[in-house]
This record gives structure tokens, C-alpha cells and sequence, in this order.
């Protein structure tokens, strides 16, 4: 078996000079607090996760899979910086609990012979024999070594010759099942013909999820899909060019600016994207986009909000391997060089902030492509943030009395979200948007998103975000969206806003205020059209959200505004219209768009 894939035990060892120094200091500080947590908590077995799933849990072997995995890491890591045999004796427990299981395929993926549960299994044990290896017996290291071949190698040579779905799709998956288990394949190569074609296939297979990260580096299921996949590739690539000098991973388009995707979308370390898993991939793995790339605001993105949660026993190792890979001697910067708008064309995300690192007001607009796994049909949809607390988020879940139906009596699921529905018909599984325009100046922001035939093949739908912001304080003051809506059919639509916090509404003024527990947020709505402004609770567990939904009868053509203010708004913003401009006016601020051949576009804010 090849050795030292991810450190050699030497390196591990070597840790121990690091943590007098800072972030060190309280990275092995909170490592030595959640190992002995883990001493606490029962072992992991496959009794415990397959009664979870006859229960009807979705993943639990994936889950036990994954927490095995972190705790293997994370106690052989904080053992070899200060020796504790029970840290020792506990991962060496875990180790034979997992080889003992009797498949590494979690049941709710059906008839798989590998899926990401076999990934992650994979590298806990390649990676646990590796630095346990002159601790265990001649026995034990067959065993082990076994195990890898018979529920991690063969089963995944026989998937790609099965074809299965997930080996050249462009997916999480993809990234996770041929980077995880083409890490156990490289660690067998050397001996094991099987392993080594394994390891081939695992780069073969990898091409596909190259092809759609795309030169910006972002990615369209999310930041959290993202993270996963990104975890295993960079763990992969890792180990190739510790024992092959071959670090060809990290030369493929995307991987040198993928970096910063995640920091766009996480404002003040809160998930702020799109897609079915908002959570902030602050993973130690991802160290090693800074250690190669010099990505100093990656640094500073992980130092700041890797451990800003409760310590766990279940999870990936995220503190061990950030003492591994973090570099040292590097000072992160206090003001990362982040742009206040940024787009990811390629994905059709963008980012819209007053200022990094911490911003006031922030908003994030997606008019991606609604066929792309884990996408949601969300089309032109936007959430905001602000003071560091979300104020419009998705809302996920059906509204009473809110919630649109089509004729067949389904929920449109874009109701959910905060966009326009037309006509009663949910948005086109098949459509893609894109940005269209966008500008960063000192008094404002301003982002132009083309949703093309989302809302049906007749409607033609911009939606246009402005920020306006205090040139001397260079703090977000409000955030303007004016949505144009052109349609031959001449139907209904229904404009939804989620809000997770308080509201007070005047549904007949079309005027309210989002009570924040940071900030309060007046809004106030109107259009060309006659709109009908209600509002419900969202009904999501007891919380405090709500959803307003703003609805105008049949119209060919109308322009809808929706303000989002700090300053109060006692009545709805006025809309003037002449042959070459459109004008809105709020306290405070006259934004002025001119008429152009397909949009407006944004000439003035003052």
C-alpha cells in the first residue's frame, strides 16, 4: 500500500510545533475539545444506522460513513500531536467497526453497487490504515486492506462498467464518488492491477464535473454541493501529488478561482445562495485551495467562520485537517479584496454587497439554469441580508392561502421563492437566464437578470436589483428591485416575498416593516398595474416568517416595484414613465432607468 497520502506520520507528529501559534492555538483547542467528546459518545456501528434507516431515514449510512470517517481523522491527528491512548484506541475502534460493515452503500440509493456513502467509507479507512499501519497487527492491516478492495474498488470498477448515472454526470456526486474512491484505489495501485485501473477510470470519470465548473469557478447546485465536491477533489489531488508528483487536478479550468465562490454567498458566514442545501462548506480540506493558489481571502474566510458552531461528534474532520493544511506564517487580511458586485455568468449568480468583508446590506440574484441538479425553479429569485441577518429568504415550504396552484390542483413550487409566478404556471424546468447587466459605483449597485422563457414562452420577465448606498459611510441604505413583465397572453401575475422575521403590514397601503432582531426593514410595493398586496404567516414550525404576495389581474405589460428600506416608507414609491425613462422615487433617493431595445437600463441614482 502506498503511504503518507495525506501526511506521512512524521508530519502528523510535527503538528505538535504549530499550536503555540496562532489560529493554531485554538484549532488544537477545539480538536482536544470534540475528541473528548467523541470518547463520550457510543461508537459508530452498522446496527446503529441500519435501524435509522428502517425507520425511513434517508442516509443514514452516509451519515455514519461521514462521522466515522471525521472521527478516525480527527483523533489519529490530536493523538499524534500529543500521544492519548484512548484517542488512539477509539479510532482504531472505529476503524474495525467500519470494515465490519456488511456493504458500504446506503440503502436509500437502491440497487448502487457504489454510491457516496462507498466515497466516503473509502477514505476513512485508506486513510486510517495509512496512519495506523505500524500499530496494527499483519491481521488487522489484511483486514482493512480487504475490506477497501472488496466494498470500495470492485464494486466501483463494476459501476463504471455498469455505466451507472453518476460517473460522467455533472453533479456532486460525480466529484465524490470517483474522488473518494479513486483516493482508496491510488493507496492500492501499487500492488493491485484492479486498483490501479480504478484509479485511471476515477480521472477519466472527473472530466465531467471539470466541464461544468467553468472558468469563474462557480456551480449551480450550490455552495454546499460545492463544498462536498470540492472536499474530495482537493483531498484526491492531494494525495496524487504526494505520491505520484501528479497534481494535474489542480491545473483544470475553474480550480484556481473556485475558491472565492463560496465567500460570495456566505455573507457574514450565513448561507445566502440557492439550491436545496444552504450551508457554509467551511471544511479544513479547503485549505489547500490557499496553500496552492495563495487565495489569501479563502484564508480569511475559513479563519473567520470554519468554527463559529458547536463542537459534534457526527461530521467531517474540519478542525484536524485545517491544522494540517492550513499554511503557516500566512497573515490573512483584515479587508479581503472582494468586489462588491459579482457575477458568475456562467451559473447566472451574482452577488450584490455595500462592502466586504462584513457588509450591511447584501443581496444575492439567481437567473441560472433550472435544469441543473439540485436547482430549484427559482428563477430571477433574490435574497437579502442585512445587518448579518437574513431578512428575505427562500421559504421552502407550501404558504396557506398564498401558496399558487396550477389547474391540476400542484403546487407551483416558484411560489416558494421570492420571484413572479405568471399565469398560474410554475417556472419551465427547462429554462435558463441569464445576467444581463450589472454596475458597481460609490452611491449604488446594479444588477439586470433576463429570466428569457421561464414564465412561459409569451412572457418576457427583467428583474433589476439597486442598491443604494451611502457614498461617504458606504453603508447599503435600500434595495430597490423593479421587475418588467411583458406578456402577449395577457395573464395574471403573483409576486412572492419570504421574509423568516416579524412583520407589520398595511396590506391596503401596500406598505409594512420587516422587524429584524438586528434591523428593522420597511417595504413598500406598487406598479402600473392595479395590485392586490396580502400577507400570511408562512406557517413553517411556529417561526416568525411570513410571505407577501403582491398579484395584478391580466396585463400584457407592466413594471412592479418592491422597496426594501432602513428609512420609513409611509406610502408606496411612485412610478413616472415618459417615452425614454423610467423614474422611482423613495425618501431619499430619484433612481432613473432609460429605455433601451430589451431592457431598461440603469442611468441615474441620486
Amino acid at each position: 500500500m502506498r503511504r503518507g497520502l495525506l501526511a506521512s506520520r512524521d508530519e502528523l507528529s510535527g503538528l505538535r510545533e504549530r499550536i503555540a501559534d496562532r489560529p493554531f492555538d485554538a484549532f488544537y483547542d477545539r480538536l482536544h475539545r470534540r475528541c473528548s467528546l467523541i470518547l463520550e459518545a457510543a461508537p459508530i456501528t452498522e446496527n446503529s444506522w441500519q435501524s435509522l434507516s428502517a425507520q425511513g431515514h434517508p442516509g443514514a449510512a452516509v451519515n455514519a460513513a461521514r462521522a466515522t470517517q471525521g472521527r478516525i481523522l480527527d483523533l489519529l491527528v490530536a493523538h499524534h500531536i500529543e500521544p492519548d491512548r484512548a484517542y488512539h484506541d477509539r479510532a482504531i475502534e472505529e476503524l474495525k467497526n467500519l470494515i465490519s460493515w456488511s456493504t458500504w452503500v446506503d440503502p436509500s440509493h437502491g440497487d448502487l453497487k457504489a454510491d457516496i456513502c462507498t466515497a466516503e467509507a473509502a477514505v476513512a479507512a485508506v486513510v486510517g490504515l495509512d496512519w495506523l499501519w505500524e500499530d496494527l497487527t499483519e491481521a488487522d492491516r489484511l483486514r482493512v486492506l480487504g475490506a477497501i478492495r472488496k466494498k470500495a474498488v470492485i464494486p466501483y470498477c463494476q459501476s463504471v462498467k455498469d455505466k451507472a448515472w453518476w460517473y460522467d454526470s455533472y453533479q456532486n456526486w460525480n466529484a465524490v464518488i470517483n474522488s473518494g474512491c479513486g483516493l482508496a484505489a491510488l493507496a492500492l495501485s501499487d500492488e493491485e492491477p484492479k486498483a490501479e485501473k480504478a484509479y485511471e477510470l476515477a480521472q477519466t470519470g472527473l472530466k465531467r464535473f471539470f466541464d461544468g465548473l467553468g472558468r469563474e469557478g462557480g456551480w449551480d447546485e450550490g455552495v454546499g454541493y460545492w463544498g462536498y465536491a470540492l472536499r474530495y477533489v482537493l483531498l484526491l489531488n492531494e494525495a496524487a501529488g504526494r505520491v505520484l508528483d501528479d497534481e494535474q487536478l489542480l491545473h483544470r479550468r475553474g480550480m484556481d478561482t473556485t475558491g472565492l465562490f463560496p465567500i460570495y454567498f456566505t455573507p457574514n458566514g450565513h448561507a445566502a445562495g440557492f439550491g436545496d442545501t444552504a450551508t457554509v462548506p467551511t471544511h479544513g480540506a479547503l485549505y489547500l485551495l490557499v496553500r496552492h493558489f495563495g487565495l489569501k481571502e479563502v484564508a480569511w474566510w475559513l479563519d473567520t467562520y470554519s468554527f463559529g458552531h458547536d463542537i459534534a461528534t457526527d461530521g467531517w474532520s474540519a478542525v484536524g485537517l485545517s491544522l494540517l493544511f492550513r499554511p503557516e506564517g500566512m497573515d490573512t487580511p483584515t479587508d479581503p479584496d472582494l468586489k462588491c458586485v459579482k457575477v458568475f455568468n456562467e451559473i447566472g449568480w451574482a452577488s450584490v454587497a455595500d462592502h466586504w468583508p462584513h457588509p450591511t446590506m447584501y443581496v444575492a440574484a439567481k437567473t441560472g439554469d433550472l435544469s441543473a441538479s439540485h436547482s430549484q425553479r427559482d428563477m430571477n429569485a433574490i435574497q437579502l441580508q442585512v445587518d448579518g441577518e437574513m431578512m428575505l429568504a427562500a421559504g421552502g415550504a407550501t404558504h396557506p392561502g398564498l401558496a399558487t396552484s396550477d389547474p391540476d390542483g400542484q403546487e407551483i413550487v416558484a411560489s416558494r421563492h421570492n420571484t413572479i409566478v405568471v399565469g398560474d404556471r410554475d417556472h419551465a424546468i427547462d429554462a435558463q437566464g441569464s445576467i444581463v447587466d450589472a454596475i458597481n459605483e460609490p452611491n449604488c449597485r446594479w444588477v439586470a437578470c433576463d429570466a428569457q422563457h421561464a414564465c412561459g414562452a409569451n412572457v418576457h420577465f427583467v428583474r433589476h436589483i439597486v442598491m443604494v448606498v451611502d457614498p461617504a459611510g458606504g453603508g447599503g441604505q435600500a434595495v430597490i428591485v423593479l421587475d418588467e413583465v411583458q406578456n402577449i397572453a395577457a395573464e395574471g401575475v403573483k409576486m412572492f416575498w419570504h421574509t423568516p422575521v416579524k412583520l407589520q403590514m398595511d396590506d391596503s397601503a401596500g406598505v409594512g416593516i420587516l422587524e429584524g432582531t438586528q434591523a428593522d426593514l420597511h417595504v413598500a410595493f406598487n406598479a402600473t398595474q392595479r395590485v392586490h398586496v396580502t400577507h400570511r404567516a408562512s406557517g413553517r414550525g411556529g417561526s416568525d416568517g411570513h410571505v407577501i404576495c403582491v398579484k395584478a389581474g391580466k396585463m400584457e405589460s407592466g413594471l412592479f416595484v418592491s422597496v426594501f428600506s432602513r428609512h420609513k416608507l409611509s406610502r408606496a414609491p411612485a412610478i413616472r414613465q415618459t417615452t425614454n425613462t423610467v423614474r422611482i422615487q423613495i425618501p431619499g433617493a430619484a433612481i432613473t432607468f432609460k429605455r433601451r431595445k430589451y431592457h431598461l437600463q440603469l442611468d441615474s441614482v441620486r
